[in-house]
């Protein structure tokens, strides 16, 4: 039977997510720190912490509804500090910074959501506060198949033509990253516009092309493919019990990623493919509650 009890990994995440928002509330009653780092922290604070816990507590079947509130507010904080301290934070905004030589805010967005923070907590903003996603989650088509032929190294694809973009940029049309203390540099208004108008325009027509909302996180992002490398080093994985698996495969007919999961499940593995973005599909359509997220080592999670 599935249990109705709210996942402990996933209340320490909302616990951690909700003092980073009080910090930024105190940050801004003293007048500390800049207003869009203060205003990104509490948004994020208050996605990844209250909603957070409103996730882990509510009825299996307003979850995937909870987690995409967490993914809206998480996703628009990201993109009002953007553009509130004009700086582009995605890869294209760290190449740059490597480009110009200076550090900025793209150097520590990109450390903590793509090589760092995958270390401890996987691919979990994929799944909880992607500005990308926030949009693709809501377009009304399937969830796609790797059957369609494509290869799952298309995203280095994706990662050289974001470091052309900005070479070209830096040295052809004056970009810059913007987000470098004391810096005079500005990224310009148009071209973080221009920029997030690109990524959303390429996976909105990806994800209509291939009837799959997420086919851009798995083909071109170009996070993903550094993703899946350090996030298969993750704390936090998705744990089967293989004693409650039945091998019904409902949860690798639910998960938007194409993985497996029912193979996992059967041999006690937990999922470290590094795909997988931690979005729960899966457990909450396993008849016998078999998956749960959890912080631990090693391969395997034998009962619970």
């Amino acid at each position: 039977m599935r249990s109705s009890k709210p996942n402990r990994s996933l209340l320490v995440l909302s616990g951690f997510f909700t003092a980073a928002a009080i910090a930024a509330a105190t940050g801004i009653v003293l007048g500390a720190g800049t207003p869009a780092l203060n205003i990104a922290a509490l948004g994020m604070g208050i996605s990844l912490g209250p909603f957070l816990a409103a996730y882990a507590t509510v009825s299996p079947r307003r979850k995937q509804a909870a987690r995409r509130l967490v993914l809206l507010t998480g996703g628009i904080t990201i993109l009002a500090f953007s553009l509130l301290a004009s700086a582009n934070l995605d890869l294209e905004g760290f190449f740059l910074l490597l480009l110009e030589g200076v550090a900025g805010a793209a150097i520590g967005h990109t450390l903590i959501t793509v090589v760092i923070g995958p270390l401890f907590f996987g691919r979990f903003l994929c799944g909880w506060g992607c500005w990308r996603a926030m949009v693709l989650e809501l377009l009304p088509v399937g969830r796609g198949s790797r059957r369609n032929g494509l290869s799952r190294n298309l995203p280095l694809a994706g990662l050289l033509a974001t470091l052309i973009a900005a070479v070209a940029g830096y040295f052809f049309l004056g970009h810059h990253a913007g987000g470098a203390p004391g810096s005079p540099h500005k990224a310009g208004t148009l071209s973080l516009l221009g920029g997030i108008a690109v990524y959303y325009a390429t996976s909105i027509l990806l994800a209509f092309g291939l009837n799959d909302q997420r086919a851009f996180c798995k083909y071109l992002c170009p996070n993903a493919a550094i993703l899946r490398l350090t996030s298969r080093l993750s704390l936090l994985k998705m744990a089967p019990d293989p004693d409650r698996c039945d091998g019904c495969g409902a949860c690798s007919k639910i998960c938007p990623m194409d993985i497996d999961v029912r193979a996992f499940a059967l041999s006690g593995r937990r999922i470290g493919t590094g795909d997988c973005i931690l979005c729960q599909r899966c457990a909450q359509v396993c008849p016998g509650g078999a998956l749960s997220a959890s912080f631990g080592f090693g391969a395997s999670k034998m009962g619970r």
